[in-house]
């Protein structure tokens, strides 16, 4: 992999985060979508979420669910 010329937008926002919002060392936010909670939950088992019913955090926003989960890299 090479090393972008300039910082995206996302790296610089990561930047800006306080300490306290970061994630440990090691792991990752997976984030799924789909129009019903079921659905987001549905997409993130066939990412092979061990339990997707353990998920991070949620959101509903304009009629689409995004559901969230912390795991190890």
């Amino acid at each position: 992999m090479t090393t972008p010329v300039f910082p995206s937008l996302i790296d610089e926002q990561i930047a800006e985060l306080p300490e306290s919002m970061a994630l440990p060392n090691g792991q990752v936010l997976m984030v799924f979508k789909g129009p019903t909670m079921h659905d987001a939950m549905q997409a993130a088992a066939d990412g092979f979420i061990a339990n997707p019913e353990a998920w991070h955090c949620r959101a509903c926003l304009c009629g689409e669910w995004t559901v969230g989960y912390q795991v190890q890299l």
